[in-house]
């Protein structure tokens, strides 16, 4: 378990080391980690961890919130905070004064599957994607440069280049100049443009768009004038 301050740093040195080592937490937007400096020196203290590792995380247990903090801050909202609130909008659903047999029957929906998408609605868009890419084996620094959300790493950002520039979106619709834009600058620095999004079942979705580059030609191979 690593202590980090309510404010979310992280004073020690080792356990800095284990985040990065052991859960692949790199580059806050603190000292050590600069929110347009994807590659800072990794002996810089107190490394200062965004939102969504804090919720990552907490929601994975090897994080706690202790009160050491220079400058008391609100903490970002625990896994406790999020259940208690989900038990408070549910009571009110509860609380019906009639009921149908027939309708009861036809909407019979598992509570916990029911309890889970509820629970995953109160959590902002960019706290669920980041858990999401994180599960999935990712190293996840800022996107800033590129004019994305993330940059998503197989290996440690230290010894590799990024793959893939993620772009948070609450509607999976990019206009026709949006979608240019984006396709072309993934393409000028040799990455995969990733749009990220929750679609209509409450489910974190991916688009990956390509740029593909085409010329036409007359019949004895040169280019029209």
């Amino acid at each position: 378990m690593v202590a980090v301050c309510m404010d979310g740093k992280v004073w020690s040195a080792a356990d800095a080391k284990k985040l990065r080592e052991e859960h692949r937490f790199v580059c806050g937007n603190g000292s050590i980690c600069r929110e347009n400096s994807n590659k800072a020196p990794a002996d810089r203290i107190p490394l200062q961890l965004t939102p969504e590792q804090l919720y990552v995380g907490q929601r994975h247990c090897f994080l706690t919130q202790t009160s050491l903090n220079s400058q008391q801050e609100s903490p970002t909202p625990s896994s406790e905070w999020w259940r208690s609130t989900w038990n408070m909008i549910a009571s009110f659903f509860r609380q019906t004064t009639h009921t149908d047999e027939g309708s009861q029957k036809r909407r019979r929906i598992d509570p916990q599957v029911e309890q889970h998408r509820m629970e995953d609605t109160l959590v902002p868009l960019r706290h669920r994607i980041f858990l999401d890419l994180w599960e999935k084996g990712f190293y996840i620094s800022s996107g800033s440069k590129f004019g994305g959300d993330y940059l998503l790493y197989d290996v440690d950002p230290l010894t590799s280049h990024a793959k893939a520039i993620v772009v948070v979106s609450e509607c999976p619709v990019l206009s026709a100049s949006e979608l240019a834009g984006f396709c072309r600058l993934a393409r000028a620095v040799k990455k995969t443009f990733v749009m990220a999004y929750v679609n209509d079942n409450q489910t974190v979705s991916y688009t990956t768009l390509v740029h593909v580059a085409t010329t036409t030609r007359t019949t004895n191979g040169a280019r029209p004038v």
